[in-house]
């Protein structure tokens, strides 16, 4: 165990979990913030974390308790412990040390009950087929609307929207991102609907309120793309030509295909079919640990012209040759069965390389908005990108009633994307 840094300076405790418990699915260690940057006051704050962690770590049955709910119950443990923090972050609260406390009972169990309901929140979302991220985020934005309530000094029980509209302005002076704000106002206003259907709360304060968080930027500038001249650098860097046959054929993929980077990397041998004459890629969640982002990603897609000439249909035969099940080979990693960690990883490199600096680039994702931005400026209607692409058709008239796009029609649509690459087969 020990007290560590992170790039902001912010303290965090680290305990390694004991080898017998890992061996049988526990995580490796346990990270926790500390919420504070002064050494001292992080000493005084890991003390109390350290010594419930290891209870709890000392009182597991191998035979009897589930890694993934014990795991649970010492986040939620940790996260009550850290709630009692004092706001400035210069002092230590001592109610965990102490039943003392200059603050009223009455106003702690309300406190209490509020940060008891949340948890509870957050189980009945793990019963759901939502990612673990998803929760774990869930549970961020949830606690820190709870954490702001309490340092104004009110609990969930007697929040008016008047407190809302209070906490709506903060978010719109936090600095952070439009998207973050919605994300964690809408995240609130979910948790409060759920206390008022459990019939915890009497009235849903958020009732008939809306808040907008505008950007400073238009729509299309929010997610960074690719131009035509960082694609061509990218395909004619050595550390791209010397890269697993895997990183670079799913490479071509997001960039001539516009797929999702989890979408390429799934794929099996046997999505790649023949059709009407002509090779198709099929995107499906059939597959053991395939999943995707919802309905409108099930899609057939014609192979474009210039990916058959660079050699993928041969690539694909060479596949089933060696009876490998997977086009390529990444490995699902984590709790979620995240299909892009590795190649993200190594991807990530590769732009080190050329010179594309961390937290200044664009992500393997924005090809997807370089395809569909090429496919817009060309013309193409937006009902026939949304269909290659896997969104939902923005028209209600075609998307209700409309029949879907034949093969013929798909294939002019993506042999209409084009980077002026002279690039040579793999």
């Amino acid at each position: 165990m020990y007290l560590f840094k992170n790039r902001y300076s912010v303290y965090f405790v680290r305990l390694c979990t004991p080898k017998t418990l890992v061996k049988l699915g526990y995580p490796f260690d346990f990270k926790f913030s500390l919420k504070t940057k002064i050494r001292a006051i992080a000493i005084r704050r890991s003390q109390p974390i350290i010594i419930k962690v290891l209870e709890s770590l000392d009182k597991v049955d191998p035979d009897r308790d589930c890694h993934k709910k014990v795991r649970s119950e010492i986040v939620s443990t940790v996260n009550a412990l850290r709630a009692s923090f004092t706001d400035e972050g210069t002092h230590y609260s001592p109610s965990i040390f102490q039943s003392g406390t200059s603050e009223p009972k009455a106003t702690r169990n309300n406190f209490a009950q509020g940060y008891k309901w949340q948890q509870d929140f957050i189980a009945s979302k793990q019963q759901q087929r939502i990612t673990n991220l998803t929760v774990h985020q869930l549970n961020q934005r949830t606690r820190y609307f709870l954490d702001h309530l309490k340092k104004k000094k009110l609990s969930i029980m007697k929040a008016s929207s008047s407190d809302l509209m209070a906490f709506a302005d903060h978010l719109h002076m936090w600095r952070k991102s439009s998207k973050t704000k919605k994300d964690y106002w809408s995240a609130a206003k979910q948790f409060v609907k759920w206390l008022h259907l459990k019939q915890h709360l009497k009235t849903n304060p958020f009732e008939g309120m809306s808040m907008t968080f505008k950007s400073e930027k238009y729509a299309s500038d929010q997610r960074e793309r690719w131009s035509n001249e960082e694609v061509k650098t990218l395909l004619a860097s050595n550390l791209f030509k010397a890269s697993s046959c895997s990183l670079q054929w799913t490479t071509l993929l997001l960039i001539y295909m516009g797929l999702r980077p989890t979408e390429a990397c799934q794929l099996t041998v046997n999505d790649i079919k023949t059709e009407k004459g002509m090779f198709v890629l099929n995107i499906t969640d059939k597959g053991e640990a395939q999943k995707l982002k919802n309905q409108h990603s099930l899609r057939t897609i014609p192979i474009p012209t210039v990916l058959i000439k660079k050699g993928f249909i041969d690539y694909v035969r060479h596949r089933r040759q060696v009876n490998k099940l997977y086009l390529f080979d990444w490995k699902p990693r984590g709790n979620d069965c995240d299909w892009t960690k590795q190649y993200r990883t190594q991807f990530g490199k590769i732009q080190t390389s050329i010179n594309m600096k961390p937290n200044d680039r664009p992500t393997a994702y924005g090809f997807r908005h370089t395809f569909i931005d090429c496919l817009k400026q060309t013309g193409v209607e937006e009902y026939q990108v949304a269909e290659v692409v896997g969104h939902a058709n923005p028209n209600m008239t075609y998307g209700r009633y409309g029949k879907k796009l034949t093969l013929v029609a798909l294939k002019a649509v993506v042999e209409m994307f084009s980077i002026d690459d002279d690039q040579q087969a793999l």
